[in-house]
């Protein structure tokens, strides 16, 4: 068995002129010690020294009286609390450890002057004499600050977490539950006007939920850094009219109105377009959730030096104080203001923001505060001005021509559905329930077209495109259709022989377009 451990057991038969510079050098040690450490020098803690360690600690000077039960007339220089709340000072671990004759050992908060908490782990141990009577203690703290952030930072992700899950639960439902009742009355409605309102009404809940899709995948592309721009010169009036069209709808139904202030000149910026209308639909979508009825949304741009402002003012509920530093923050919402959120998941400031920041801009909000309004400002870099490049013109025409297509998706209600719509536009269809008979029915049909989903039984659609690629060359054209949709997914189409990548659902004027450029290539 180990002896005890004794630090002072070569101490104990010195005498009194060689005990006393043994002494000192553990005073200096002590107070050298890169641990903070605190040592009170009477029975009532009236006079208690801190180490340099722990003076940094608690910022004051190192000479400073730290007792927290000083003489009349002295302040304490700092609080100890348990869970927030002072503890009084029978309950000081010093005072405590003395009174109680025992050792201490507990955590506490350490409360600065300037209000900022330090925590620590605290251990104290009473001082004896060679009566037995206690003289004074000393205390050893570890600082636990860092760790104590790091868990409530922890909490407040989790708690951030249930709450999005929530809400996006809450998200979903909202539209699938006009869908499952439009699906209903299609089925049972006798009237075609009915029917017609049913499919509409179908048509854009899907929308909205392909929206909540795509915001969920560019949040996981922001997490991951591997959001891509296609940059192009661009004039940024013609962008801001995008997402003024694209948020018409939701602005229109809450009776706001809309001004929009441009200038004559092009505004002359290099980005992409598409992710810079996102940014900005996302501002003015937010205008619209939190502003109450029959609001006021303003949107105005001009030219500063070599920058362009563009600002979306509001007269909604504002923005509160304490909300204010992390409106930006993912998932963040104003919690009293949940049923504003139509279709909201908290991630449309974030996107917003990180979009702007990829294009080298910055966005600032501002508010008065609660009930005053809200002003979103995005600043971009300007680009000299030239001509603006012609549009490529799409050909939109369908198809005038029969193709032969292989639809390969294993969920049967999906891939018959698509045979269906694509069979009633005229085109020679077969589908394959997995990868292996896609590749079977490729050899045989020799399809011009093969839209294959990715995630099939017994073979996978990479596998199976490279299988129809190797068999049928240049001669068919192959879309991956499926819901994977991260630039990651798509590099991995391309390595596996697909000519395009396009995520569910896909937009039957998309499929058009695909078709008719395969029969283009043919003609």
């Amino acid at each position: 068995m180990p002896p005890e451990w004794n630090l002072f057991a070569a101490l104990e038969h010195l005498g009194a002129e060689e005990l006393r510079p043994r002494l000192h050098s553990l005073q200096a040690i002590l107070a050298r010690a890169p641990v903070p450490i605190a040592v009170a020098h009477d029975p009532a803690c009236r006079f208690i020294s801190a180490n340099r360690a722990l003076a940094a600690l608690l910022r004051l000077p190192p000479d400073a009286n730290i007792s927290l039960t000083p003489p009349p007339g002295a302040q304490p220089l700092y609080r100890i609390q348990r869970g927030g709340r002072d503890l009084a000072p029978e309950e000081l671990p010093m005072q405590y450890a003395i009174a109680h004759r025992t050792s201490v050992s507990n955590e506490i908060e350490m409360v600065r002057t300037d209000g900022t908490v330090i925590y620590v782990q605290n251990d104290v141990e009473p001082l004896y004499d060679t009566h037995g009577a206690i003289y004074g203690c000393v205390s050893v703290l570890v600082d636990l600050t860092a760790r104590k952030l790091a868990e409530q930072a922890l909490r407040d992700a989790d708690r951030r977490k249930d709450e999005f899950l929530a809400t996006l639960s809450h998200e979903l439902r909202n539209p699938l539950a006009p869908i499952r009742t439009a699906v209903e009355l299609m089925r049972i409605a006798g009237d075609p006007a009915i029917v017609e309102k049913a499919r509409a009404t179908t048509e854009r809940q899907l929308q909205q939920l392909v929206r909540i899709t795509d915001d969920l995948l560019d949040v996981a592309r922001i997490a991951q850094d591997k959001i891509e721009l296609r940059i192009e010169r661009i004039d940024l009036r013609t962008v801001l009219q995008s997402a003024v069209e694209a948020t018409r709808p939701a602005i229109d139904a809450q009776d706001h109105t809309l001004i929009v202030n441009l200038p004559g000149e092009p505004l002359w910026a290099d980005g992409d377009a598409a992710r810079l209308a996102q940014a900005f639909s996302n501002l003015l979508n937010n205008a619209a959730k939190y502003t109450d009825r029959g609001g006021r949304v303003d949107v105005t741009a001009r030219t500063v030096d070599d920058r362009v402002a563009v600002s979306i003012a509001d007269t909604g509920i504002g923005i509160p104080s304490d909300l204010m530093p992390r409106i930006f923050d993912m998932y963040a919402q104003g919690r009293n203001h949940r049923d504003r959120t139509q279709g909201g998941l908290g991630i449309g400031l974030t996107l917003a923001r990180r979009l702007v920041e990829l294009h080298g801009g910055r966005i600032e909000a501002a508010s008065g505060g609660a009930g005053h309004g809200s002003r979103f400002t995005v600043t971009l870099r300007c680009a000299p001005a030239n001509d603006r490049p012609e549009p490529e013109r799409l050909r939109d025409e369908p198809p005038i021509a029969i193709a032969r297509v292989l639809v390969a998706e294993d969920n049967p209600d999906a891939a018959e559905m698509m045979r269906l719509m694509l069979s009633i536009k005229g085109h020679d269809v077969r589908v394959a329930g997995d990868g292996v008979q896609a590749v079977e029915l490729a050899r045989t049909f020799v399809p011009h077209i093969a839209f294959l989903d990715i995630g099939m039984p017994r073979m996978d659609g990479y596998e199976a495109a490279r299988l129809i690629r190797e068999e049928l060359g240049r001669q068919v054209m192959l879309v991956a259709l499926t819901g994977w949709g991260q630039d990651e997914d798509k590099r991995r189409s391309r390595a596996s022989g697909f000519d395009h990548h396009v995520t569910k659902p896909p937009e039957p004027e998309m499929l058009d377009r695909l078709i008719a450029q395969r029969l283009r290539v043919s003609s």
